[in-house]
């Protein structure tokens, strides 16, 4: 024993403690060794307080399928369950490297340590919450950075899409414009008179008027089946019936043009027609992928706040909400997940964090998305109350059972399963919440899961 308990005092924060509380330490604990492996998983039951007598022992948890180290427990480290501790199982795995061998309290001993050694107590408890604040540091650190990396990877979808329409388009604009040039070659000997031009024209600019619709499939399908059969039967060789479609010219508008011009012009100006609105489709397009792009940079822009410093100030709740809904929707369109944006145009104002603020939005629509596996619809309201501004988010999914629903906000409690949830989410909400002076509820059944928060407003 007189080893052990000298191997103590020489730990930094053991030092000043008593040699004979040392010793009762020594007396009341059991020596465990365990062979390399894991100790114990998420969920099982902690008894001991430990002091790591030799070897070393990892702490680490799955974050979305990650495994993220903690903290490392070397000879002389405190790990384990501490005096005073709410916890009542293990948040993390704990795993031995290689042999280890630890000092372990029972926790039916805490009564007399507490009693009988209050220099002992006091050192374990402050290093303890020391090592737990480091812990959950750490955790939600992960947790903020594993999110973003969700939203990331989501975003590149969603860029990637605009991109590629970008180049198809500008390519199709390359090879369009030559057709372009090569059917006006074609009508300027055929010297065509005013009035016929004017025709021409006229179809050009009703097509302009319309814009590129998006219309049902079937409608497509049919107005270009209709158009096909006419241009075949007049003996057109170009396949623009596409192109004609989308730009909402009809048979009618192209007889229409075909008795309103001579029959040596007819062929030319059809060519010349869809050369010039596949042009205005391809350049169309360009400007809307362009759009989109902007739109989904401006927006993670303004999520990260990397323009701004991150202080208190009055803000609209709603710019947040819609820009981690545009974060979140590739993944809400993967899970087959249909949003739904409610939100109050002429919203009251409310002190607090943007940045912080956007892990609320984060956390609660992307649980809304993971309960609802086999699809289903989601809706975010925001409104103004007399004196606060209400954040709602309604899904729904299974609905969770009445056994979590108190625990839900509870550190590092989930009901995913391992490597899909942290149980740190909510736990962060929750904070956050109280940071801003806000109050969140949650009612649910099955098929709908309401939460609510409610900020109290500022004047500005």
């Amino acid at each position: 024993m007189d080893e052990i308990v000298d191997f103590l005092q020489s730990v930094p924060d053991l030092s000043a403690v008593p040699r004979e509380q040392l010793e009762w330490l020594v007396r009341e604990s059991e020596i465990i060794s365990y062979e390399p492996g894991i100790i114990n998983r998420p969920g099982d039951v902690f008894d001991y307080l430990i002091l790591v007598l030799e070897g070393k022992i990892e702490v680490y948890a799955f974050q979305n399928g990650q495994k993220k180290t903690q903290m490392t427990n070397s000879r002389g480290a405190m790990t384990g369950l501490i005096p005073f501790s709410r916890m009542k199982s293990s948040p993390v795995f704990t795993e031995a490297i290689g042999p280890v061998k630890t000092l372990s309290l029972h926790r039916s001993k805490f009564p007399s340590l507490i009693a009988h050694n209050y220099e002992l107590t006091e050192v374990l408890v402050h290093s303890m919450v020391d090592r737990v604040r480091l812990f959950t540091t750490n955790h939600f650190q992960n947790e903020k950075l594993m999110s973003l990396g969700k939203l990331s990877a989501g975003i590149s979808h969603e860029l990637n899409n605009p991109a590629a329409a970008v180049l198809r388009s500008a390519e199709d604009l390359k090879r369009v414009v030559g057709t372009f040039a090569a059917s006006l070659q074609v009508i300027a000997p055929l010297q065509p008179t005013p009035q016929e031009i004017e025709s021409l024209v006229g179809v050009v600019q009703k097509a302009l008027h319309n814009g590129f619709e998006r219309i049902p499939l079937l409608e497509r399908k049919r107005r270009e089946n209709e158009l096909s059969d006419w241009l075949g039967n007049n003996n057109v060789e170009t396949d623009c019936e596409v192109t004609f479609a989308d730009s909402g010219i009809s048979t009618d508008d192209l007889e229409r043009l075909k008795q309103s011009v001579s029959e040596n012009v007819f062929h030319p100006f059809i060519n010349w027609l869809a050369a010039r609105l596949q042009t205005e489709k391809a350049i169309d397009e360009i400007a809307a992928s362009s759009r989109r792009i902007s739109e989904l940079v401006q927006s993670v822009k303004s999520y990260t706040r990397m323009d701004q410093a991150q202080a208190m100030d009055s803000v609209c709740i709603n710019e947040g909400i819609r820009n981690t809904i545009t974060m979140l929707e590739y993944k809400a369109r993967r899970h087959s997940v249909v949003i739904n944006a409610d939100l109050e145009s002429d919203l009251s104002y409310i002190l607090g964090f943007p940045g912080e603020l956007n892990q609320i939005w984060t956390n609660i629509i992307d649980n809304a998305i993971d309960a609802m596996k086999d699809g289903g619809e989601l809706t975010v309201k925001t409104l103004s109350m007399p004196d606060h501004v209400v954040f709602n988010v309604i899904d729904n999914g299974p609905g969770i059972a009445p056994e979590n629903l108190e625990r839900i906000f509870d550190p590092f409690f989930t009901t995913k399963d391992v490597g899909e949830g942290t149980g740190v989410g909510l736990d962060l909400v929750q904070k956050v919440v109280q940071q801003h002076h806000g109050k969140i509820e949650v009612n649910s059944r099955p098929g709908r899961t309401e939460f609510s928060i409610a900020f109290p407003i500022v004047s500005i």
